[in-house]
């Protein structure tokens, strides 16, 4: 009775780490930036898409060591960057450049965590974008921003693991950006549309305290058992 007794205990301790918030970080296996520019007719190419990298972080309130539905999704810091550089010739006029690494997402400001349900949902968030445009033509001049949107922009999200317990977390995640910029080469106000289509991959890093109680449980187990012999 002293071992159930033992195994009793180390399971109540144990109940509230499988039901918990957890803070994920997703490495960017595949994503994309793409830069729609309007008024149509000024940019070309236009659309132009160019890779996407970097990780984000998403705080998710799961139960029983699985995500499922019901539980909620907190987009949070964010490291994504253009891993190409983005040209784009404005009305054969001037150019604007965007090197690789200066057009970046470093944050996410959710202020509602959003629902899971069946595996996907829409989340509303602001957007933390830093960019440095470099226009060239009939003059040089340097556009530089570091501001959110300054509203909540809708992203679509998706959500997959790869086992019951979620030891491998996939996030496939969607939305639109709108940055405006005024081109005096040109005369012209132009609006960014930056379309983010990115999928992330987290692993779960087991719980600390967990595979202490566990370590305890066992050690603990085979004493009475020697105790016994």
């Amino acid at each position: 009775m002293r071992l159930i007794g033992l195994l009793g205990v180390l399971c109540v301790a144990v109940a509230p780490a499988m039901g918990s918030e957890v803070l994920y970080t997703f490495d960017i296996t595949v994503g994309s930036l793409t830069v729609d520019t309007t008024p149509n007719g000024i940019a070309t190419p236009d659309p132009v898409t160019v890779d996407l990298g970097g990780t984000f972080s998403a705080l998710i309130s799961q139960s029983n060591g699985h995500i499922g539905d019901s539980d909620t999704i907190t987009l949070g810091d964010a490291n994504l960057a253009n891993v190409d550089p983005i040209v784009i010739s404005l009305a054969g006029l001037a150019t604007a450049s965007i090197q690789a690494g200066s057009a970046q997402f470093v944050g996410f400001s959710q202020p509602v965590p959003a629902h899971i349900m069946g595996g996907a949902g829409t989340l509303e968030s602001d957007a933390n974008f830093n960019a440095t445009i470099f226009v060239t033509g009939l003059l040089t001049t340097t556009f530089s921003t570091s501001a959110p949107a300054g509203t909540l922009l809708p992203f679509d999200f998706a959500i997959s693991t790869s086992v019951s317990e979620s030891d491998v977390v996939q996030i496939a995640l969607s939305g639109i950006f709108n940055y405006e910029i005024g081109v005096s080469d040109i005369s012209q106000t132009l609006t960014l549309d930056l379309i983010i289509d990115i999928v992330g991959t987290a692993h779960v890093v087991p719980d600390p305290a967990f595979g202490g109680l566990t370590a305890l449980g066992l050690a603990g187990a085979g004493a009475w058992l020697r105790r016994r012999s």
